[in-house]
């Protein structure tokens, strides 16, 4: 087992953060599928409402290969189609029937998977909903089946600090994890298993299968920071990854033939500890949330997550909701504080100083201005960029420039954006950057 510690990466202690035991919640009234937090995708909808679907009924495939489904967690009607700008899909709303009636796809034996040609797995994988769960780097797309990988980093912690722990994961799933990794095998010989090492104590039952062992600076576990650390050669650049809980989801449909609905989700909110919860793939928002002020800002991620309407369901790739608390009131003078609580990658305040827990919430703490230079983003960087020379050659429409800078090895951790005091927003300019590259490469 190799161990990665990068020097760089996020490291302050924040509140929250789940407990370990495990709960399961109600059967709700609704779920959805959400397209949007899936990367690059174009949506066709194949239903209507008021339609009838059973749990694995295809709702709607992406256009640039109508083989990739997304598939109903479950039995019931089409409540809703919601839209939004320039009538792109948001999600697909199903009212839930009291029992499940599933599309059955066939269960595929371990003893089988050896023999089954390599497009009939695919295609079965495809046709089951799940091949989109397997994403290729650097722009996180869907993995082109067109082509095989380099390598394959499965990642046994999500991309949160605080998603579900692998160990809760993994508990009662060892022989599902194993039978995941041999249908990886098909793909690539080279198959990358990473841990943070906080979580290591808890997986000891497949320590034999971990590759490498990564420290808890957030976010060297991260496919695209792990990928940085090992990479050899620029082929390795188009690796492909997964994350645990989607490998899970994957052999569970390949051996009972049956779309997985269930998931291990957790929650967040200041010191209020909350179980992992296990839910109902695409459950509302709401009820996974529970009670929360009205000015509260709910991510599915502290750092790099889509900020989420408590109104829609959770996405299809999503297995964290964050709760930080508004607090739209100035604070006189808050430079000559001492800021005990407050959050700092730098020296700015006393917190700095301090091993207690601190708290985030959800707003600026300023306004944007121009770029000073402090080099606070290329100190954080946990993959060696210059965030800042990066986004001054976007603005310039130097694509090459940035490609030069190393503009598609950013993991879109989002560390950049929240330590720069000039509150610029350099994760979304390089994302933009990296998909508008993405979609120019794709015609």
């Amino acid at each position: 087992m190799e161990t990665l510690a990068p020097s760089k990466g996020f490291k302050l202690k924040l509140a929250g953060k789940p407990d370990t035991s495990v709960i399961r919640l109600a059967r709700p009234a609704t779920v959805g599928v959400s397209a949007q937090d899936i990367p690059h995708i174009r949506p066709k909808l194949l239903v209507k409402e008021k339609e009838a679907v059973k749990t694995g009924t295809p709702l709607f495939f992406d256009k640039r290969d109508p083989a990739i489904q997304y598939l109903s967690p479950g039995t019931g009607t089409v409540k809703q189609i919601r839209f939004g700008a320039r009538r792109r899909l948001l999600e697909v709303v199903i009212a839930l029937d009291s029992m499940d009636d599933f599309v059955e796809f066939g269960p595929l034996p371990s003893a089988d998977l050896v023999h089954l040609p390599d497009q009939e797995l695919i295609d079965r994988l495809k046709q089951g909903g799940v091949w989109q769960s397997l994403r290729q780097l650097p722009a996180r797309d869907t993995a082109d089946s067109g082509t095989a990988p380099p390598l394959i980093i499965v990642c046994l912690n999500g991309n949160d600090l605080f998603s579900p722990h692998p160990g809760r994961l993994l508990e009662d799933n060892i022989p599902q994890f194993e039978f995941g990794l041999a249908v990886l095998k098909r793909f690539c010989d080279r198959i990358i298993v990473a841990a943070r090492t906080s979580s290591m104590e808890q997986l000891n039952p497949v320590r034999h299968l971990i590759t490498h062992q990564v420290s808890d600076s957030y976010p060297a576990w991260d496919p695209g920071a792990i990928l940085y650390h090992i990479k050899e050669k620029a082929e390795e650049n188009t690796a492909w990854f997964i994350h645990v809980q989607d490998l899970l989801h994957l052999a569970r449909f390949l051996k009972t033939g049956r779309y997985p609905v269930e998931t291990m989700v957790t929650v967040t909110r200041g010191e209020d500890k909350k179980p992992h919860m296990i839910a109902r793939r695409g459950a509302p928002i709401r009820l996974l949330a529970g009670n929360f002020s009205a000015g509260s800002l709910i991510t599915s991620g502290r750092f790099n997550g889509r900020k989420v309407d408590p109104d829609t369901h959770l996405g299809f790739f999503e297995n964290t909701l964050n709760i930080l608390p508004d607090t739209p009131e100035d604070e006189m003078f808050g430079f000559l504080r001492p800021g005990l609580n407050k959050p700092t990658v730098s020296r700015a305040f006393l917190s700095c100083l301090t091993d207690r827990e601190v708290q985030l919430d959800g707003t600026l703490h300023g306004e944007e201005r121009a770029c000073i230079n402090c080099s606070y983003c290329e100190d954080i960087c946990p993959v060696d960029l210059m965030p800042s020379f990066i986004m001054k050659a976007l603005h310039g429409d130097d694509i090459e420039e940035a490609l030069e800078l190393g503009l598609l090895d950013c993991c879109r951790c989002g560390l950049c954006s929240f330590t720069c005091p000039s509150k610029i927003e350099l994760t979304r300019i390089l994302s933009q950057g990296m998909d508008t590259h993405h979609k120019d490469k794709q015609g």
